[in-house]
């Protein structure tokens, strides 16, 4: 939540010190920015929202600059594609599972998807499922590529309606364990 800017600053400099750099991972609005410019310490802000980005602009704008000046506009950035890691193999990619999930109410009929957290997944479906009805009958957890293009591979093999497929739940299993096996 929103913090006084008074509250902060005061925080800022009970744990820092002047030229210290100060880490806001939510930024929302910017009030640790401008606490922290306020008080002579470098800052960085990170949020999610794109909106945040120009609230830090206004913010800096009103509570630090002289009017009319646009000293921020070149200091501030708004980077929306994660950073490269560095502390990985040149060549890693992350994982997804591509899942099987069944109901009861959709005979030889499975949602096959894609997801970095299968059982997340299928939570996610049952939410709007009072009776808690559907099931994770099988998933397979692969390169992130390698994944997509099995995800692809079983929407075209078995007949389909957008994620769901018809089929034999055993023989669409075992053309995913067959397509990961050609694959790696």
């Amino acid at each position: 939540t929103q913090k006084p800017l008074a509250l902060l600053e005061r925080i800022i400099k009970a744990s820092s010190k002047e030229g210290d750099v100060v880490l806001d991972p939510f930024c929302g609005c910017a009030t640790t920015c401008v606490a922290s410019e306020k008080i002579g310490r470098k800052w960085i802000g990170i949020d999610i929202s794109i909106k945040a980005y120009e609230l830090v602009k206004v913010r800096l704008a009103k509570d630090i600059e002289l009017e009319n000046t646009l000293f921020y506009e070149k200091k501030i950035s708004c980077i929306t594609t994660p950073p490269k890691r560095t502390d990985l193999e040149e060549n890693y990619e992350e994982e997804k599972s591509v899942y099987i999930i069944s109901n009861p109410k959709h005979i030889n009929e499975y949602k096959v998807g894609i997801a970095s957290n299968p059982k997340s997944r299928l939570k996610s479906y049952q939410i709007g499922d009072p009776e808690r009805s559907y099931k994770l009958r099988y998933y397979l957890t692969t390169k992130t590529s390698i994944a997509r293009n099995l995800e692809k591979y079983i929407h075209q093999k078995f007949p389909n309606k957008h994620e769901w497929v018809s089929g034999d739940f055993l023989k669409i299993k075992e053309e995913m364990i067959r397509y990961s096996e050609l694959n790696h």
